[in-house]
């Protein structure tokens, strides 16, 4: 391993404690105990990212508010990219030195559109002339 890099293990019943507790610190959503139990079944860090992102969606989705969503990456981690992009995020901005500890220390902006370039904004309606 270089410095810098991490390695995140699977999920098992002996670290899922710590995974509910970083979830608590990290997500502005709480995962129910059902969740962490799906999470053990499925056993794979990758399904775990992908099922968090789409109940995260999934809530925007269905409040109705929320226009668009944004994230940050590091420059170098293409693999988070790659996760996001087939999500639908797109690259919108790259700012430099948003990171202070870590190098490369630019991140990418990534924005997720919620509503499809005709639909109105929530709340607004439109009269046909």
């Amino acid at each position: 391993m270089r410095g810098g890099d991490f390695h995140l293990g699977d999920v098992t019943p002996h670290n899922i404690k710590q995974l509910k507790r970083l979830n608590q610190v990290i997500f502005p959503v709480s995962y129910n105990d059902k969740f962490y139990k799906d999470v053990l079944e499925v056993g794979e860090l990758a399904k775990l990212g992908t099922k968090m992102l789409n109940h995260v969606l999934n809530i925007c989705e269905k409040d109705g508010t929320f226009d668009n969503i944004y994230l940050h990456v590091q420059i170098s981690n293409e693999s988070a990219i790659d996760f996001y992009q087939k999500f639908g995020f797109e690259i919108i901005e790259t700012k430099k030195n948003y990171y202070k500890r870590i190098e490369p220390a630019d991140a990418h902006v990534l924005q997720k559109s919620l509503r499809s370039p005709c639909a109105p904004p929530a709340g607004e309606l439109h009269k046909a002339e």
